[in-house]
């Protein structure tokens, strides 16, 4: 319940400061919808950066198109990789998704020519996509959670073997339109989170983007086990503002995607 008042009270604050950027943002004449571009100087990009990504500049969710019978990437030490899943359900199977957490934008381009290098010539891949996106570190913390700099995942009990979700929205264009969205999810996850009794799900980050496809925004949720998860979706049923807080979502949200997913063998997240 503390938490729930706590992440409820900062939710106004959240809310006029990023609508108040955004239209700091409409007055320079931007033409870009509410994600900042990395060449945007001055004090609209500096206060959303701020209310954003703490500990990491930006994070990269890439996505690799399979060759069909790929079992898996080669393995490798990533300082940048935070986690790597294969979809199992919800999505194409030859699907990897990744998340790496970078310091700049060239650190993020020089890493991914020449790991598209690298893997192109193992034969492995089909096709690879790459976007830049920023966490709502602000909206997560104000709910008790860490984000995605600060998370680790806990170990397993009695055998239990996680999924991930990964939630996918593209939300209408505007200015407005994440801002809103960000509103919305913490004033329904601060009660979804005090409702739910299960443990069985976390929520390790939420992103929306910088670049590519604008005004998409994703969540991504460990759940201790299939079954476990089904046990937080129950409780969750409880919480009326989160159920309140996805219908007002909905309103939105133009596409809405989800797919479960299996940690790699070289994930870090597991």
């Amino acid at each position: 319940v503390s938490r729930y008042a706590a992440c409820a009270a900062r939710t106004s604050d959240m809310a006029s400061a990023l609508l108040q950027s955004a239209m700091q943002r409409r007055a320079l004449g931007s033409r870009h919808i509410l994600p900042m571009a990395p060449n945007l100087a001055g004090s609209a990009h500096a206060a959303l950066r701020r209310l954003s990504t703490q500990g990491f500049s930006l994070f990269e969710v890439r996505t690799y198109a399979m060759q069909p019978g790929a079992k898996a990437l080669p393995p490798s030490v990533e300082p940048a990789l935070l986690g790597e899943w294969r979809s199992f359900s919800g999505g194409e199977t030859n699907n990897v998704h990744s998340i790496r957490g970078w310091a700049s934008y060239q650190q993020m381009g020089d890493a991914l020519l020449e790991e598209v290098d690298a893997d192109e010539a193992a034969g492995q891949l089909r096709q690879q996509r790459s976007v830049a996106m920023v966490e709502a570190t602000q909206a997560l913390s104000a709910c008790g959670l860490p984000g995605a700099a600060l998370y680790t995942p806990p170990s397993p009990v009695n055998g239990e073997r996680a999924v991930w979700e990964l939630r996918t929205y593209q939300l209408q264009l505007g200015y407005e339109t994440v801002p809103q969205f960000l509103q919305l999810f913490q004033e329904g996850l601060a009660e979804k989170l005090a409702v739910d009794d299960s443990g069985a799900s976390e929520l390790a980050t939420l992103l929306y983007s910088d670049n590519g496809s604008l005004n998409v925004v994703i969540e991504l949720w460990r759940h201790a086990s299939l079954a476990r998860s089904q046990e937080s979706r129950r409780a969750s049923r409880k919480a009326t503002r989160w159920r309140q807080a996805i219908n007002d979502i909905a309103k939105l949200a133009v596409t809405f995607d989800t797919q479960l997913m299996r940690p790699t063998p070289r994930s870090p997240w597991a």
